[in-house]
């Protein structure tokens, strides 16, 4: 796990100052703390390039930062991640012929680039982003994993291409000057992050999950290697029984927790005692036939402490447990933390507590296995059931769904966890629209509709003069739809999250909170194979009636409790609308200061002010909504207002 930076001109005009490539490369010191270097390579004197590098030490500890190249020098690659079948492709290599220098897993790569091709992506099994230059061919190499895990952000300016781990590294090059894109902003509005390839500054791109960047001849392209639509469920492919998808889903997920569990330091588990945690503690104990340690957060506000929970399944496997409980002051420490890492809003509050949780866990571990990607794969979020649920709604007559909705939006707001009044109102507020649309309105904050009335004149009026195609914040969510094989509406709901809200959310969260802390978190229900093993079954096997998660929850039957399985999806969670009654109120106000918001340019501060002011007088629970507006804010006052906020 480490941070990588590189500048590569292949124009062949000039060497790039190793200095400034290391003053880039230390903006990410905390994703690397065990070692740092500079390579610089030249290609017949017709490009260059400087790779930048900050290592995290956790397979041949004593291997040292540096750059990894096959016998005769021609690839030189550096990698993010871990690649977690490099001993097999190792021995393969090895038979082949190749000869190692060290046990580090990053050495596979341009051996097997050697042996493959651009193909040799195809044989990794890990989360990476990684850069390969081909000193022949004058071609530099990007790539990311398939699910997204490892970021990767890059950008052309004046014939160089500049790429790095996070965008800070890439805005600490003097020639790089930050300015805010529009477009990409009414992304985050809507959905609360950035959909791939949108960043919050003009001109710096994200490289999709699953993607390769190829430069070479003084041209940039795009193209995927791996694609999800290609395992959904097809009339011609044989649909197994259910013991038999129970059997191959177990068999799949124990090989994923085996493998990421391949390292030469200590490996705990975030643990919530929720199905996806318990399945993985349940099969880690097994592989290891030891006590694994666990690492559960909960907070002093009753209602949003399930550590309890988490302490009865703990028990239950036997595991090393750990248990941290935290207040408001944590949480404002860690926001504050999180705003000053993170370079893009991230309107996922939840950053806060898997923040604390990182850095609970980094004094005991170096690495963690966490639950990402379960919900996506298995159907485990509440808008799944009410999709289906809405399917019924629509059949209503208008004037009683009307009445409905005003009946929920009569309820008092309770400020709770994720209750059943905050339920119904998310529901009845986005029942009628169209399912794509609906269920980004459910997770997200603010829709193409409402943003017309947030955005100030001036941000409205830069949008429509904007040459291509009207702005459309839906436009990614329409296009994850394009040409889908759609067998059953789930489907259309659990690609898009796969590809869009785990890939910009999700997984940016846990990376950008736990790297902050220098601590790798692997994801066993991202193991490539299970996904699509898991995306190719039927929808009925994923969400059965109202029970999601079926065929895990199958799978896993004689290790899980009933309380286990019976538990309801409430998700990382903290005491949001409350905190912002409180604790989180001072910064709160400042944020959202109508002179401040009006000197943004970008929202109507009498909007802003509006939804403030129904929060403070109780008149309705706005915490989501204000959380994204009050991360928007904290991202400008850092690079475009000096910080004052943080």
């Amino acid at each position: 796990m480490c941070g990588i930076v590189g500048i590569a001109d292949l124009r062949g005009l000039g060497r790039h100052d190793p200095g400034l490539v290391a003053t880039m490369a230390d903006t990410m010191a905390h994703r690397g703390p065990d070692g740092s270097c500079v390579v610089e390579i030249g290609a017949d004197r017709l490009a260059h390039l400087t790779f930048g590098f900050r290592r995290l030490s956790i397979l041949d500890l004593g291997a040292g930062a540096r750059a990894y190249a096959d016998e005769s020098g021609r690839f030189r690659v550096i990698c993010n991640g871990e690649i977690y079948n490099d001993p097999e492709l190792r021995r393969d290599l090895i038979a082949r012929g190749h000869r190692f220098e060290t046990r580090c897993d990053t050495e596979v790569i341009p051996h097997l680039y050697e042996e493959h091709g651009l193909s040799f992506v195809d044989h990794l099994n890990g989360m990476f982003a990684f850069a390969v230059f081909d000193t022949r061919d004058n071609r530099l190499v990007l790539g990311r994993d398939r699910a997204g895990e490892k970021p990767l952000y890059y950008l052309e300016q004046d014939g160089e291409v500049m790429f790095a781990s996070e965008i800070k590294a890439l805005l600490a090059h003097p020639r790089v000057s930050p300015e805010p894109d529009l477009r990409a902003l009414t992304r985050y509005l809507l959905y609360g992050y950035f959909p791939a390839p949108h960043t919050p500054f003009a001109g710096v791109r994200k490289l999709p999950a699953g993607h390769l960047l190829i430069a070479e001849r003084g041209r940039l392209r795009v193209e995927p290697y791996w694609n999800l639509r290609r395992f959904f469920p097809g009339a011609r492919r044989r649909e197994p029984t259910e013991d038999e998808a129970a059997r191959e889903v177990r068999r799949l997920l124990e090989e994923a927790v085996r493998l990421r569990l391949r390292a030469d330091v200590p490996v705990g588990i975030f643990f919530s005692g929720g199905v996806d945690s318990s399945s993985i503690a349940a099969l880690a104990g097994d592989l290891t036939g030891r006590s694994v340690p666990t690492f559960t957060l909960g907070f002093d506000d009753p209602d949003f402490n399930e550590a309890a929970y988490a302490r009865r399944a703990a028990a239950h496997f036997g595991t090393d447990h750990h248990e941290l409980i935290v207040g408001e002051p944590q949480m404002l420490e860690a926001l504050l933390a999180m705003a000053r890492v993170l370079d893009e809003p991230l309107a996922d509050a939840s950053i806060v507590p898997t923040h604390l949780l990182s850095r609970f866990a980094r004094r005991h571990v170096k690495a963690a296995l966490g639950g990402e990607g379960g919900d996506e794969l298995f159907a485990g979020y509440p808008t799944y059931i009410g999709d289906r649920l809405a399917r019924f709604y629509l059949h209503l007559p208008a004037a009683l769904r009307g009445l409905l909705r005003r009946a929920a939006e009569a309820i008092p707001p309770a400020f709770n966890n994720v209750g059943t009044e905050y339920l119904l109102k998310k529901f009845a507020g986005a029942a009628d629209l169209p399912q794509a649309v609906r269920h980004q309105v459910w997770f997200g904050a603010f829709s193409p509709e409402r943003q017309k009335e947030l955005l100030s004149p001036g941000a409205l009026a830069a949008l429509a003069a904007l040459p291509g195609a009207p702005n459309d914040p839906l436009h990614e969510a329409r296009a994850v739809l394009e040409g889908l094989p759609i067998r059953h509406p789930l489907d259309a709901l659990l690609a898009t999250d796969f590809l869009m809200f785990l890939q910009d959310d999700l997984l940016t969260k846990v990376d950008r909170a736990s790297m902050a802390t220098s601590l790798e978190v692997r994801a066993p229900f991202l193991h490539h194979p299970l996904v699509e093993y898991v995306a190719s079954l039927p929808a009925r096997m994923k969400l059965r009636r109202l029970t999601s998660k079926y065929i895990l929850k199958k799978a896993m039957a004689d290790r899980l409790t009933a309380e286990i399985s019976g538990r309801r999806k409430r998700g990382f969670n903290i005491p949001l609308a409350r905190f912002m009654h409180r604790g989180l109120a001072p910064l709160m106000q400042g944020a959202l200061d109508p002179g401040r918001v009006r000197a943004a340019g970008l929202l109507r501060p009498e909007a802003v002010t509006g939804l403030w002011r129904e929060h403070t007088e109780r008149r309705r629970d706005n915490g989501r909504l204000l959380w994204n507006l009050m991360m928007l804010q904290l991202w400008h006052s850092r690079h475009f207002g000096g910080g004052d906020l943080l």
